[in-house]
């Protein structure tokens, strides 16, 4: 194990060229950054990995209640550590995976040398199909076992797992004011049909890395894709 100094953090992890490479995108440049007037927002952080998103929302909002979700047993290790070691309150973590069930599957982990935990899928080969994987067992929830009050921000990073999560949780959207979604493309997925459920109530937009991807060109656009969905002013909370 490793540790570093992340601005007022010590963030402590196993692989350096993952965390630095997390690091960057978190932390410098802002990928998960959003605003609100609630000085202690609702907000749920799917794949939070070691932990550097939740720390980054607490360094946003201190006041901010976060509900960390991970089913990697050596990942949610470290992101217990982490809250821990920061001395970071106003955190519930939950050991487990999102899916359009509660129960168990099969997750599947790097299984080289670089172990990118950060990767972990419920498809073998992770998203990409070319990774050589391992599989564990590990519990399920879904999310609307979680949006069950009004939600600030939501944050899903789960490696090709997005549409069968929110189209389980299409009647408990509404609730969900803003989502950064990583879109993570794979034959089970279609970002069409998941752009036509989040429409019905949000403006959605859509990035490449950090260039804007039109909608009539979605067909061919491929690899991992951001989604930004705004709550639309008129749905009703109910």
């Amino acid at each position: 194990m490793q540790n570093s100094r992340l601005q007022n953090y010590t963030i402590y992890y196993n692989n350096s060229e993952e965390y630095h490479t997390l690091k960057r995108e978190v932390f410098t440049a802002d990928c998960y950054y959003f605003e609100t007037e609630n000085p202690t927002p609702y907000i749920i952080d799917a794949g939070a990995h070691i932990g550097l998103s939740t720390l980054y929302f607490k360094q946003l909002f201190p006041g901010a209640e976060i509900l960390a979700i991970e089913p990697n047993p050596g990942s949610f290790g470290l992101l217990e550590k982490n809250i821990f070691e920061n001395q970071i309150t106003g955190v519930t973590t939950i050991q487990a995976a999102l899916s359009d069930q509660t129960g168990q599957e099969q997750l599947f982990l790097d299984e080289t040398n670089e172990q990118w935990h950060s990767t972990a899928s419920f498809h073998k080969g992770s998203w990409v199909g070319s990774q050589k994987t391992t599989s564990i067992t590990v519990p399920t929830h879904t999310l609307s076992d979680f949006v069950t009050r009004p939600v600030d921000f939501l944050k899903l990073d789960i490696e090709g797992s997005e549409q069968k999560v929110l189209f389980e949780a299409k009647n408990s959207l509404h609730l969900i004011k803003e989502m950064h979604i990583e879109f993570h493309t794979h034959a089970t997925q279609s970002l069409k049909k998941l752009l036509d459920l989040l429409e019905q109530t949000h403006k959605v937009e859509l990035y490449k890395n950090t260039t804007p991807i039109l909608k009539e060109k979605i067909h061919k656009t491929s690899g991992l894709i951001q989604i930004r969905a705004y709550r639309r002013s008129k749905t009703k909370l109910v």
